[in-house]
Parts: structure tokens; sequence; C-alpha cells
């Protein structure tokens, strides 16, 4: 684990105080189940997958490599891809961070060009940009607007309609939060409607927001990892060396399902390659309970679980997986 700097607010610690709450370590409920896992198909073609997102019976998967979209069925087959044009003109993309598909839409978050692009999930035509003034890192969406989570603003998040109009900034969570924007690293996921949550890639807390910005509960995942503070090598910042929740999906029930990493923890079942011990979490968003976790006995880099199918799509950087369960999670 890296060496890091003091907080500006406490001398005496390596991370920086969350502000409505503190992490606290517990004990997993492991839900022991069997499944099976098939390859998925034509993914040698995905070189850096990055992201996976489901959107009714289909599963997108983000190559970092070329900023392509695969599109698979739930049987994991490769139906479609989305090719995006690298450049600055409407519809081309820079450097895609992140990317949401609703209804009919796939949503990109194009950090280096400023902007939010949307397409059509039907034809893989360009529909808008969305030109903002600094740099989102996330994206997710809503039934009235879009979230963005920042890269360079005082406050970490942003909603916008979808005429490109900012209706809310809002997101205060740790101290000192303008100094330590690289630990406030994560995902946001939305309901699709009228809610969504922050996972934080470094810390053990997990934000619940409406869609007006208000906070609704925070719910606390087992390992008590406060944020970290960063560290600094002059007028250098880097963010931390490891990461620890990755990403999550909210079903109708509003149940979160979060894959985590354990960077202090080696997997039993793969200690030849020093991977980490990963599950995959679930809460109750209506109780801001932690319910149960689910071991996965391999390391991934994206990992995505669809309560619908009882079925976990997960990629790494060479080979990607469809794992059936045997029973519900």
């Amino acid at each position: 684990m890296a060496s890091w700097v003091n907080s500006s607010s406490n001398g005496d610690v390596d991370f920086v105080r969350a502000l409505d709450t503190s992490p606290t370590k517990f004990d997993r409920e492991v839900i022991e189940t069997s499944f099976t896992s098939n390859i998925l198909a034509d993914t040698t073609f995905i070189f850096r997958p990055a992201q996976t997102r489901i959107n009714k019976n289909f599963t997108y998967v983000n190559d970092f490599a070329d900023f392509t979209i695969y599109e698979y069925d739930s049987e994991g087959n490769q139906k479609r891809k989305l090719s995006t044009t690298r450049g600055r003109g409407p519809g081309e993309i820079q450097h895609l961070t992140d990317f949401d598909v609703k209804d009919d839409t796939i949503w990109i978050a194009d950090s280096q060009s400023m902007r939010v692009t949307s397409y059509s999930l039907q034809t893989g035509e360009y529909i808008d940009n969305y030109s903002l003034e600094n740099r989102p890192m996330r994206v997710t969406v809503l039934e009235d607007g879009f979230v963005v989570l920042w890269l360079g603003a005082d406050k970490l998040f942003s909603k916008f309609d979808f005429q490109g109009n900012e209706i809310h900034h809002f997101g205060e969570i740790i101290e000192d939060q303008i100094l330590h924007q690289l630990s406030m690293d994560g995902t946001i996921r939305s309901n699709g409607q009228d809610r969504f949550v922050y996972i934080p890639f470094y810390a053990s807390l997990i934000y619940h927001f409406d869609s007006k910005g208000n906070k609704i509960n925070i719910l606390k995942a087992p390992d008590g990892i406060n944020f970290p503070s960063v560290r600094r090598d002059g007028p250098t910042t880097f963010a931390p060396d490891f990461s620890f929740m990755r990403d999550g999906f909210i079903d109708e029930d509003d149940n979160l399902y979060v894959y985590v990493t354990l960077p202090d923890e080696i997997s039993q079942n793969d200690q030849d390659n020093d991977y980490p011990e990963s599950y995959i979490d679930k809460y109750s968003l209506n109780s801001a309970q932690y319910v149960s976790s689910l071991r996965m006995y391999e390391h991934f880099s994206s990992v995505m679980y669809n309560p619908y199918k009882n079925t976990i799509y997960a990629s790494d950087y060479e080979t990607s997986f469809l794992f059936q369960l045997n029973q519900d999670f």
C-alpha cells in the first residue's frame, strides 16, 4: 500500500475524514453457491475491458484501448459493437472514461473533450453533445436528466437536464475535499429513474442520493477503509495506487450489488499471481444495510451481476466469462 501524506485537517492520520459518518469494519456474510461458466464470444478483441453495463436483456462492455463498446445477449453471444471515432468533432470521442445505457441511448463521458455525448442504441448514430465546464469522469442517467462525477470541481456531482442545463451542483463528502479530489474517484450508478449511488473506489462508504441531489442515506461496506489522503511529490498529485470498490448495479427491488477487491488480502485460489480476494456485495438501499456477499474465485477488471438472470459477466485483459448461478443471490 502507498505511503500517504497527512490530511491538513488532522496531522496524526493518513486519511481524510468523511463528513457525515465513518467507515466500520465488520465480517461478511458469504453465501455459498455453485455456478457454471462459459467463455464469452469474441472477447479476444477486447484488449482493455473497463466497464460493464446491463440494459434489459443485453450486456455492454467498454474496451478502453479503442473506446469500442460491445453488446452481448443473455447467452453471452456478441451481437453488435459501437465503434466511436477519435476526434473533437460532433459525435467524436477523445477519452472515454465512463458510459451508461438507458432505454434506447448510450451516454459517454469524455473527460478530454469535457463533454457528454449520446448515441442511438439502435443505429449507433450520434445524437447530441453536451459541452461542460469541467472534466466529467463518470456519468449515469436518470428519468429527467443525467448526473456526472467531476474531476476538478469544488463539489463532486452535477445534474443536467436533457438540454444540457445544469440543475444542481452538489456533493460535499469529506474534509479538505478540494485538496483530495483524486481520492474521491469512484463510480455512479442510477436506478434509471429518480435515484443514484456514488461508490468510491478507495473507501468503505456508499452514498445514496435522490434526483435533486439530496442525500438519502449512507451505506457502510464491511471493510472499514477510510478515504485516503492524496500523495504529493512537489507540484504533482498522485491518486492512491489501489482500488477497493469497483462498480455496481441497482435492481428493481432497490438492492445494490457492488464488485469489491480487497487490496490487502490475496485470493486463496490464485496465490501464484498475487491477485486480491474479491466479492460481489449486496446491500438494501431502503434500509441502508449490507446484506450478504458472493465470493469470486478469479480476478477480473470488470464484473457485473444481473439479478434478473442470475448471471455474472466478468472481464479481464485476456478472457471474459459468463457465470450462471444455480440459485438466487
